[in-house]
């Protein structure tokens, strides 16, 4: 069985229970679906391991021997040496925010009511953002 990072199993069915009540058959079915909120569609196992390694540039646990760490360019990097994974990864992102859903597949994906919002609402301006 491994090490289930801390989730229970299900003692009728041995599967994981998952922080959003689901049961899941390992624990990167549990993080894929649960933590990451990403579907099954396109190449999961592909997504997953791209965003981990997007998550892998902010790792701090003295790995790396230095206090600080550009981690936005390490993620630049990653993206520009796989900018389909990244498209797909955002994709799933999106529809995980509730502002796109699908159905077959996350590249066919189209609006829903709160990203129709984001997107007629006039782009953004700097002072909008100020503190002052």
């Amino acid at each position: 069985m491994g090490d289930d990072f801390g989730y229970k199993r299900d003692p009728e069915n041995g599967m994981l229970v998952g922080p959003d009540g689901c049961h899941y058959e390992n624990v990167h079915k549990l993080y894929h679906h649960a933590l990451l909120g990403l579907c099954g569609c396109g190449s999961p196992e592909d997504v997953y391991n791209f965003l981990r390694s997007v998550l892998a540039c902010f790792d701090r646990r003295g790995a790396r021997g230095e206090n600080w760490v550009n981690a936005e360019a390490e993620i630049a990097v990653l993206i520009s040496a796989n900018p389909d994974m990244a498209a797909h990864a955002f994709s799933h992102l999106l529809s995980h925010l509730n502002l796109t859903e699908h159905g077959g597949s996350v590249g066919g994906s189209w609006l829903t009511k709160d990203g129709e919002k984001i997107v007629d609402l006039r782009p953004a301006r700097e002072d909008e953002y100020d503190d002052a």
